[in-house]
């Protein structure tokens, strides 16, 4: 996006991690969980990630639209300050920079809390994690927090309808396999030093290498030995399994990024 604001001096100080997946069930929760029992992080979660993303795009809406309007909106405060007040004047506000500037530094409020209580306990690196972030989302995070990093996490399309019907049976198999492929593709095209891809799975296999890869991005520390709960993301415990026929369905529907992430799965 093309913002004509400079961010505030605030921004360069509040250094969230923002984590996602592709959807539920694919390993958000691993790293919330993994996160909060390490001995120096916090991961707060959808809720918190929900009204940050909010207030973003309350601003950035209010912002753009200020934008378009701006050479109106000078015009009138110049004639205002000249002595020759308008009938009607909606658009009489500060100049554009401050009131853009001042807009804009709304959105660091709730993250400068969540960073200031994360630290009162003594939480130096602090995430929140929520599923389905677009990957043009996470870059304007990014942006907005000139100190921050992103975490993007992966999991096998298998596991994540069967975890998710467990949950939620009757759950629309095929929302979840365009989300999960639509999301794969974009974060495979994304690329980025302060973006860290981690493969769910990983967890399971090498836990210890999972971990390390974990620490040496963010910061975190005594994760090893410590990845919590990999192997399911279901909230219930149930015998679900997928059926031969919903198995060679996901499949299908999921079979352009399978083929680069999980080829061993591809039809």
């Amino acid at each position: 996006m093309e913002l004509e604001v400079t961010l505030p001096p605030s921004a360069e100080k509040i250094s969230p991690i923002f984590i996602t997946a592709p959807c539920n069930h694919a390993g958000g929760a691993l790293l919330q969980r993994s996160v909060s029992a390490s001995s120096n992080g916090f991961c707060y979660g959808d809720n918190i990630f929900d009204e940050v993303l909010s207030q973003i795009d309350w601003a950035f809406e209010l912002i753009e639209r200020h934008q378009r309007d701006k050479v109106q909106e000078q015009k009138v405060l110049e004639n205002t300050l000249d002595g020759k007040p308008g009938t009607w004047m909606p658009e009489l506000a500060p100049p554009h920079d401050i009131y853009m500037a001042s807009l804009l530094s709304a959105i660091y409020n709730l993250p400068h809390t969540a960073q200031h209580f994360a630290h009162e306990q003594s939480r130096d690196i602090w995430m929140m994690a929520r599923a389905s972030v677009p990957a043009t989302r996470m870059g304007d995070l990014l942006s907005i927090f000139p100190t921050s990093k992103g975490i993007f996490i992966h999991r096998n399309p298998l596991d994540i309808v069967r975890d998710t019907l467990t949950d939620k049976p009757g759950t629309n198999v095929t929302d979840i396999c365009v989300m999960w492929n639509n999301m794969m593709s974009e974060y495979l095209k994304s690329s980025s030093g302060r973006l860290l891809k981690l493969c769910y799975e990983e967890a399971q296999i090498h836990p210890d290498a999972f971990a390390s890869a974990l620490e040496e991005f963010s910061g975190i520390k005594g994760l090893q030995g410590n990845i919590i709960g990999a192997g399911s993301e279901a909230e219930l415990e149930s015998p679900f399994e997928l059926s031969t026929e919903l198995e060679r369905q996901i499949k299908i529907q999921c079979e352009d990024m399978l083929a680069v992430f999980y080829p061993e799965l591809a039809p």
